[in-house]
């Protein structure tokens, strides 16, 4: 008797579930694999402390022990510490520094510790009395030497732990991007779950762009405020951030405007109020030099007044003949408190970077006789006159204050004013002889402009109490506008090179005419609002939405008086938010979240109109685990994106500004799963291990169509 035959499709989901539990059980066990039978006792640590002042002995023991110990320096103001000289596990060793000041130190959920004074002096370990602590979550990764953070805003706009968080989130730290020499927006995104680069053109181009779940990110932020596509152009270097807050999935609620790809946020560095100073150099093949300063200082006796400046010198060759880039950067920050509640900061912020003999393309793949080419890896396909320059100056500044309802009200505003100017010569179309060298012909072509961007960010949030239990929002306000003027030149100059086989760069410079110019605007005012319900101490409930009004338009006049106006607006646009998070038990939740997909696009038809915004539903579920008092974090997600007006090319065909024609396409469906394991704890004592450089190919799947 034969056996049953299951239908195909019946077939492909039974897989799907299964390597879905294979993958969940993975990840449960990542941990298990790790544990050894010393790690059964409480971990110790060898330590050396001078005895001294107390604030300096804890600020030494938070760094060797890689824990986070919060304090006001009025708290340790005058007090000693007769220093520590053992191997101790954390609390020991932070009773034996606290000896005899009358603190003690709480453990918290984030891993880290908060110091208060014992009701007990002499005896801090008897039953204390109740304290309400009002703060926030510091969710600042350097110094720590973590490899997670103790919470993210990235998705809603509320401070949530990882795990409670409705939506994939990645956190790149201080930490990690200075033990991987991480120092490229590309190398941070080549590390993270999910991602995918697509290189343009040559390394330190700034021309890639990243992808998730099958689409282009266009939405980034800093500190939490929304900045313009092509914001990332203008800031590849990580040397003036604290951390990256990727989150993969729609993020309607934060930006409103942009793909369902997922956004970047990308987080200053903020002043210490302890003096603290690096200098790093870096020498590398190719004549690669880099060197950075890094200083952060208080500027009074109190630190209440504390100021920071980091500043960068590249310069670099490559393995590809001739191509050079240098880079100069200064960033400058200063943190005041105008109170015990209040904070102001401003800051800041210059980077140039620039290219000389730059491959903006490949080399020929085959000959015109069919056979497939074979180069020296140092060949270099660029002109010797096509360069690429990036310049941005910017300006930020924030006023924060802390009520006396535990509420916290913000505001933010960012200046940026970038400047980019491109030549670009490179190899990009004929047929090469293979006896000859000859048939091959270069392409020259210029883009230009100086965008200017004005950003602001009004919040507020804090807790409610409604049916008896206390509950979380936030509600805010932002604004963003944007112009440029831009010369428009013709679209390629097409050159011959005679002999492509010992070409070195040397061409003509191409004839590339101004033939008008671009004014460019676009702006846009969003409302939004998020409350986090918790009917129960294991559930959670986050509900809120966004409404957009949006506008944008490109006018176009020619140097032979003629002109042409594209524009495109909506307004009172809604895209909600809706999630649910629930806790298994102390480290395992489950979470789902849902979210509308709203995306102005710049891509034009035939006639010159800008394309139907893209709309679609972008659906998310999967678990969270929180090891180690959040040292690790893991999780197993699950996805599905909806989404209509995918810009498709149209063919051949061109648009009335010269560039490439594209239609809207309905029923683009992406859907697949990621498993993620990120985070760093100590084993046996003074082993850690890095879970990102052991999971070096992270799991991530995603099956797309149109």
């Amino acid at each position: 008797m034969s056996s049953p035959v299951l239908p195909a499709s019946l077939q492909r989901k039974l897989s799907s579930i299964a390597v879905a539990q294979v993958l969940s059980t993975l990840l449960l066990l990542v941990p298990a694999l790790y544990v050894t039978p010393a790690q059964a006792d409480t971990p110790t640590k060898s330590y050396q402390i001078a005895p001294g002042p107390l604030k300096q002995a804890l600020n030494q023991f938070g760094r060797d022990a890689q824990v986070m110990i919060s304090f006001s320096s009025e708290l340790t103001a005058g007090l000693t510490s007769p220093g520590l000289n053992d191997n101790v596990s954390l609390q020991d060793g932070l009773g034996k520094l606290l000896q005899g000041t009358g603190l003690e130190a709480v453990e918290q959920a984030n891993g880290g510790f908060l110091l208060r004074k014992a009701a007990n002096p002499s005896h801090t370990s008897s039953t204390l009395e109740e304290v309400t602590v009002k703060a926030s979550k510091d969710a600042t990764s350097e110094n720590t030497g973590s490899y997670t953070t103790s919470a993210t805003a990235a998705a809603t706009k509320l401070p949530l732990s990882l795990r409670h968080t409705p939506q994939s989130v990645s956190v790149i730290t201080r930490s990690r991007m200075d033990d991987q020499n991480l120092t490229q927006l590309q190398d941070v995104l080549e590390q993270t779950v999910g991602i995918s680069v697509v290189q343009s053109g040559y390394v330190g181009a700034n021309w890639n762009t990243f992808q998730s779940r099958g689409f282009t990110i266009s939405n980034y932020l800093v500190d939490g405020v929304p900045m313009r596509n092509g914001f990332e152009l203008m800031t590849s270097d990580m040397s003036f951030y604290d951390r990256l807050e990727i989150v993969r999935g729609a993020t309607g609620l934060m930006q409103g405007v942009g793909s369902p790809a997922g956004s970047i946020n990308f987080v200053r560095k903020k002043p210490t109020r302890d003096f603290q100073a690096s200098v790093t150099g870096q020498l590398g093949s190719w004549d690669n030099y880099r060197g950075m300063l890094d200083i952060s200082t208080p500027l009074n006796e109190d630190g209440s007044v504390r100021g920071r400046v980091v500043a960068v010198k590249q310069d670099s060759g490559s393995y590809i003949e001739r191509f050079g880039l240098q880079r100069e950067m200064l960033y400058g920050i200063v943190e005041a408190d105008i109170s015990p509640d209040t904070l102001f900061t401003a800051g800041l912020e210059y980077q140039n970077h620039e290219t000389h003999d730059s491959p903006e393309a490949g080399l020929p793949l085959v000959f015109s006789n069919g056979a497939h080419t074979q180069w020296k890896r140092s060949k270099n396909p660029g002109a010797e006159w096509a360069y690429s320059e990036n310049e941005k100056l910017g300006f930020f500044t924030s006023l924060e204050h802390s009520f006396a309802n535990q509420w916290r009200g913000k505001i933010q505003f960012n200046h940026s004013r970038n400047r980019y100017d491109s030549m670009i010569g490179a190899g990009g179309s004929g047929s090469l002889n293979a006896v000859t060298g000859s048939g091959v012909t270069l392409w020259g072509g210029r883009w230009q402009a100086k965008p200017v961007q004005n950003a602001v960010d009004i919040s507020a949030r804090g807790p409610f109490t409604f049916a008896g239990r206390e509950h979380e929002l936030v509600v805010g306000v932002n604004y963003s506008y944007t112009d440029y003027k831009a010369p428009n030149y013709r679209i390629w100059d097409f050159i011959p090179v005679s002999n492509y086989y010992n070409w070195n760069g040397a061409v003509r410079n191409p004839d590339i005419p101004v033939t008008g110019h671009n004014d460019f605007m676009e702006r846009q005012l969003g409302a939004y609002l998020t409350a986090r319900f918790k009917p129960t101490d294991q559930w959670a409930i986050l509900a809120g939405g966004r409404v957009i009004h949006w506008h944008r338009s490109t006018d176009t006049y020619g140097v032979n008086g003629s002109y042409a106006h594209a524009g495109r607006a909506e307004t009172g646009v809604f895209t909600p938010y809706l999630a649910t998070t629930y806790d298994l038990n102390s480290q395992a939740s489950l979470y789902a979240s849902y979210t509308k997909i709203f995306s102005p696009q710049t891509s034009m038809d035939v006639n010159g109109n800008y394309l139907d915004p893209l709309e679609g539903h972008s659906y998310e579920a999967g678990i969270k685990h929180e090891l180690y008092g959040g040292r690790l974090n893991t999780s197993l997600a699950v996805f599905r994106v909806e989404q209509d007006n995918e810009a498709v090319r149209d063919g051949t065909r061109l648009a009335p500004n010269g560039g490439a024609a594209y239609t809207a396409e309905k029923g683009t469906l992406s859907r697949g799963f990621e498993a993620r394991s990120m985070g760093k704890w100590p084993l046996a004592g003074r082993l850690a291990v890095a879970i990102p450089s052991v999971f070096r190919k992270k799991l991530m799947a995603t099956r797309f169509r149109r």
